[in-house]
């Protein structure tokens, strides 16, 4: 295995469970341990379990943090308050995205940010470019874990695991507490679309809270969950995938993602070029499609209207959770991007079909 490849601290857990394990964001990643289908079934109407040990964690502290990103990113940061967790985008002068973030507010001087593990070195770089008194930064790639339980029934799993009332905990809010006996931050966000935690946890303590979740869980059908199931959850979800439906080319704005930009705010990096863009609004956006047919899209086709092309596809797959359909999301034109626009992927040579869909595809049963 090249040295660049690292292995998380569950490893060897997803050996032994028979995982089938690629190289993804510099780690050796299980894309899938029984089937996609199966771990899909299991967090929309059950729970999975996944390990997101891969991801970048960097602490932040200090008394100028809240001021200090606010300035970086596009949403607001110095009025959380401690226990809140919150979306955010850093972005570049152009108005691109250098990545897709969640800033966890511990405590009044205490921050923890998380980023893409693709983009853990460039975030790195970003943050440290922007270095200011009254911010200290760590980086903790690697060397602390995270484990995420998504689904229907994921807080009756994890409840009897901690000494914390999660049925109380908000979506986008955290608590640190205890899992299985060991310290932890625990959040309510996820990735698939449907109810869930994330456990953060030292790197030394992961194998253990995952096999002690897995074997009291694993007869109410608790499955755990690689790369390829969650890469479809997010998907029907509508949720961005950076290196996808964002870039350092595509701004929020063409991703759908403008109520995260906050404009108001005096001054953060990009606003001068996402103003403009939001003020001309003839920018291409990214939609969804739903294609006829049964041959799935895939990122780069071409995406056709008449004799033109007016964009071309991020990311595709088949839904289960949307009948089975063909669904993608795609780059477009502004004038082709309304809901019930009649356009083509071109697949191989080949037409096919597609209509402009309502994003997400799937919102899970109140």
């Amino acid at each position: 295995m090249p040295e660049t490849i690292r292995r998380t601290a569950l490893f060897d857990a997803h050996r032994a469970l028979g995982a089938k394990l690629v190289p993804f964001g510099g780690f050796e990643m299980p894309v899938s341990y029984t089937s996609i289908l199966r771990e899909h079934d299991a967090v929309r109407h059950r729970a999975g379990l996944f390990d997101l040990s891969h991801m970048a964690q960097f602490a932040l502290s200090g008394p100028e943090v809240g001021a200090w990103a606010e300035a970086l990113t596009v949403n607001l940061v110095a009025n959380m308050k401690p226990g809140q967790a919150r979306y955010n985008i850093f972005t570049n002068e152009r108005g691109g995205a250098h990545d897709d973030v969640i800033f966890y507010r511990l405590a009044a001087e205490r921050w923890l940010l998380v980023v893409n593990a693709a983009n853990a070195a460039k975030m790195w770089e970003v943050v440290n470019a922007a270095a200011a008194p009254g911010v200290t930064l760590v980086n903790e790639h690697g060397e602390t874990a995270l484990i995420a339980i998504q689904g229907p029934r994921s807080l009756e799993m994890l409840t009897r695991f901690t000494d914390s009332d999660l049925a109380a905990l908000k979506y986008y809010s955290c608590v640190e507490a205890r899992v299985r006996g060991v310290a932890a931050l625990i959040a309510r966000t996820g990735y698939t679309g449907e109810d869930g935690f994330e456990i953060f946890c030292a790197a030394a303590d992961a194998t253990d809270v995952w096999d002690a979740l897995l074997a009291e869980n694993r007869a109410a059908g608790l499955e755990p969950a690689g790369l390829g199931a969650r890469d479809v959850l997010r998907l029907e979800a509508g949720m961005p995938l950076y290196g996808h439906e964002l870039t350092e080319e595509i701004t929020p704005l063409q991703a759908g993602l403008g109520w995260a930009v906050k404009f108001a705010k005096p001054t953060f990096v990009g606003k001068t070029a996402l103003a403009a863009q939001a003020a001309a609004g003839d920018y291409a956006r990214v939609a969804g499609l739903i294609l006829d047919g049964r041959v799935p899209a895939r990122s780069g086709y071409r995406v056709l209207a008449g004799d033109r092309c007016v964009g071309e596809v991020r990311s595709g797959s088949t839904a289960p959770s949307v009948g089975n359909k063909n669904i993608a999301t795609a780059l477009v034109d502004a004038a082709v991007a309304d809901v019930g626009t009649l356009l083509d992927v071109e697949i191989r040579g080949a037409r096919h079909s597609a209509t402009v869909a309502t994003l997400p595809f799937y919102k899970r049963p109140k």
